[in-house]
């Protein structure tokens, strides 16, 4: 019953399951950056590797219903895609040595980062992907757009991986300013971002591991996010 998806960006790793997806959800709307669709490299020690979408990625998208979302967009009533993130905050990278040619010439700033935003009672619920825009950064384009001070809830990935100790104080320092009450962090995250947020947040920090369900339920105008069998 998918009618649609949403690419956080181009990486092999957020967008490999898709012509799988497609075989069940065919009617199903793409929404992506076009930048999402470009040659995508990392370089490490080992060497460089190529990470962008794989070619049956490429073709599914080809042959299906797009929507290019360089630009904020909606998806239904009350759930956007941010489109591209402006870059203002020096202290926070795209979180590696990411670049746009095999030769490590063309450095990739990742235009195609985006995220989901969904409204709640409580408050704006922000659904990152990688964050490679910034998790600082997006935040205070979502703020800008809406007019708002403060966020309900953040949850995904974060790439706060190799970030500084600096940068996750700053980070943890902006969570407090928006008085975001929940905070779902996710795979690349990174271990000590996980337990700075746990010490900061205490019970406000929850894990979002491979099989995690959460859900936003109405009541008397009032949303909850249920973690499994818990209410948070």
């Amino acid at each position: 019953e998918v009618n649609a998806i949403v690419l956080s960006h181009g990486h092999y790793d957020h967008t490999g399951g898709l012509p799988a997806l497609l075989g069940i959800a065919p009617k199903a709307t793409i929404y992506l950056h076009s930048a999402a669709i470009e040659p995508k490299f990392s370089r490490k020690t080992s060497g460089v590797k190529s990470i962008g979408m794989p070619e049956p990625v490429k073709a599914a998208i080809h042959n299906c219903k797009v929507t290019w979302t360089e630009k904020p967009t909606q998806i239904f009533q009350g759930v956007t895609v941010t489109g591209q993130i402006p870059r203002v905050n020096k202290f926070e990278d795209v979180g590696g040595a990411f670049f746009l040619d095999k030769s490590c010439q063309r450095n990739d700033i990742l235009l195609d980062d985006q995220t989901l935003v969904i409204e709640s009672p409580k408050g704006l619920v922000v659904i990152f992907g990688c964050a490679h825009a910034g998790v600082i950064n997006t935040l205070h384009r979502v703020a800008d757009l809406r007019k708002i001070k403060q966020f309900y809830a953040v949850i995904g990935g974060m790439h706060l991986l190799n970030a500084s100790k600096e940068r996750i104080e700053q980070t943890i320092t902006v969570f407090r300013e928006y008085k975001i009450q929940k905070i779902g962090v996710a795979h690349c995250t990174g271990a000590y971002a996980v337990r700075r947020f746990s010490d900061a947040f205490q019970d406000r920090c929850f894990s979002c591991s491979a099989g995690t369900q959460i859900s936003f339920e109405k009541s008397h105008k009032y949303a909850s996010i249920k973690n499994h069998s818990e209410c948070l």
